[in-house]
């Protein structure tokens, strides 16, 4: 790594790889274990398959998302990712990025907000995903019959919230001229129509239990004792008194109240629109980037089948209502409540509790989906972007390299037994959950082992070698002619045109003219 050169050197700038480490993989350290952090095996590994001109970022120039499970902190960080890449791209300096786990959602996030913008990410050379699941969110028509009542509730608060806003906003106008002489006057009942009608009645109440008066006029209600024959000034009312504090504060109240209604009524109805919108630029961003993407993953991986298998979660929260059967000498004195259970039980057990069970479930789902987007539900985990009609059949890595990954997975996972009892023995159970955190994390698992099997950083290598289309560039360890066989054909799936594969193996690495022969 002693040729790296940092974007903006005045010096013929490298390109460069970039990592995006996945879900609860953050650390403040650019340098450690690792595979995204400076020094690690991986790092280190990757580098040296890599042409003189390509550097991973060093020290100091290191990208770094929090890691949270949750939509939102996948959204923030693909905005963090195009902003460090701006400099790229304002240098002309070409750059390939590399994403493991969420990570790489981070990172096709990121190519649909520049899409959405209409911002070409043209030193864009290549992006790859290791063991990514693609959650792709539906959401109802924004015309469906929920969002038709959710529009027209939306509307009828937003009306007296801006009536009840703008009044608020006009006082200081109104004591300058003299237009509250009469005090602070609210419209009838009659008047106000029904909605703020209902809205208001118990703030009213509210009001009339703390001693506020509510006199009849020929305007409307006036609220308050506020009297103009007693020489005492509106603004005087208002500003000095604890009856003018309150009449004041019920104003904010009532309008920020009916507002955040509102506004609840609202979001569902854009989070409808956006995702639909969203699903039309996924097919944009993909047929801009798509021929640059290189996906890797196996089906035993753990991430993608967990997730998957979340879609079809079944399982019961809450157990039936029924009557104890007599075992303890209470269950004796619980005959008491059998006419309850008579009565009750049939509507809990066939309408309150699936409904409850239903709830709680999504909150599960939900969680464990990292899925905190409002009207939004995950109805598909891939192993790539595109869903439907649009999806690209995206090849799992060659049978023979998923094995080797999951019987190296399962090695490591047969030394679980003597780290565990190790936890148990721990004087403090937070400080031995750490600590077997620590030691079981990566080869225990396919999804966090990918970047410690070598044609796995083959792969990764041939994409970035791939995309500067040089046939003078070697990637000096990928000699598994299977390997580019494979990216050949992941390449194929994705509509790419290339040149002969006999033509590309050369590109890619030694010349293996028998193999290449027969692969033409």
């Amino acid at each position: 790594m002693e040729s790296q050169l940092k974007v903006g050197d005045s010096t013929e700038s490298q390109e460069q790889v970039i990592l995006v480490h996945g879900t609860f993989a953050a650390s403040d350290e650019d340098c450690g274990h690792a595979w995204w952090q400076v020094g690690s095996p991986a790092h280190e590994e990757l580098q040296n398959r890599l042409p003189a001109s390509i550097s991973l970022a060093p020290e100091g120039n290191i990208f770094r998302w929090s890691g949270e499970n949750d939509e939102r902190a996948r959204s923030k960080a693909a905005g963090e990712l195009l902003e460090y890449l701006k400099p790229f791209e304002s240098s002309g300096t070409p750059y390939h990025i590399i994403g493991h786990s969420h990570g790489g959602s981070v990172i096709w996030n990121a190519l649909r907000t520049a899409t959405s913008r209409r911002k070409h990410l043209r030193q864009l050379r290549s992006w790859s995903t290791v063991g990514t699941p693609f959650l792709h969110h539906r959401s109802r028509s924004p015309w469906n019959i929920v969002n038709i009542f959710y529009m027209i509730a939306a509307a009828l608060l937003l009306i007296p919230a801006l009536h009840t806003l703008s009044t608020l906003a006009s006082i200081p106008y109104d004591l300058a001229t003299n237009n509250l002489n009469n005090g602070i006057v609210i419209q009838s009942s009659d008047k106000a129509g029904l909605v703020t009608s209902v809205l208001r009645a118990p703030m009213l109440e509210v009001m009339k239990y703390c001693g506020m008066t509510f006199t009849e006029t020929v305007d409307g209600i006036r609220v308050g004792s506020y009297d103009p024959s007693s020489g005492e000034s509106i603004s005087e009312f208002l500003f000095k008194t604890s009856e003018g504090w309150v009449i004041l504060g019920a104003i904010v109240v009532f309008g920020y109240s009916t507002l955040l209604l509102s506004s609840w009524f609202i979001r569902p109805i854009l989070e409808s629109i956006r995702i639909r919108w969203e699903q039309r630029l996924e097919e944009n961003a993909f047929a801009e980037y798509g021929d640059r993407w290189l996906g890797l993953w196996t089906p035993d991986d753990e991430a993608i089948n967990g997730l998957r298998a979340t879609l079809e979660l079944s399982v019961s929260f809450l157990n039936r209502l029924v009557p104890r059967e007599r075992i303890f000498l209470s269950d004796t004195v619980s005959l008491i409540y059998r006419p309850f259970f008579w009565v009750l039980a049939p509507i809990y057990n066939t309408a309150l509790r699936p409904l409850l069970d239903s709830g709680i479930r999504q909150i599960v789902i939900r969680s464990a989906q990292g899925n905190n987007r409002p009207a939004a539900h995950v109805v598909a985990v891939t192993p790539g972007p595109l869903l439907g009609e649009h999806d690209v059949v995206i090849p799992p890595l060659p049978a023979a390299l998923s094995s080797k990954i999951l019987a190296d997975a399962d090695r490591h996972a047969g030394d679980l037994g003597p780290k565990l009892r190790q936890l148990l023995a721990q004087p403090s159970f937070t400080a031995g959950l750490n600590k077997f955190s620590q030691e079981t994390a990566g080869r225990s698992l396919v999804h966090t082992s990918y970047f410690d099997h070598a044609e796995v950083l083959d792969l990764l290598a041939i994409n970035i070698v791939w995309s500067r289309d040089e046939t003078s560039s070697r990637v000096t360890a990928a000699d598994d002619i299977n390997l580019k066989l494979w990216f050949l054909d992941f390449k194929r799936k994705l509509g790419v045109t290339t040149a002969t594969p006999s033509d590309r193996l050369i590109a890619l690495g030694r010349e293996t003219p028998n193999v290449m022969q027969d692969a033409a």
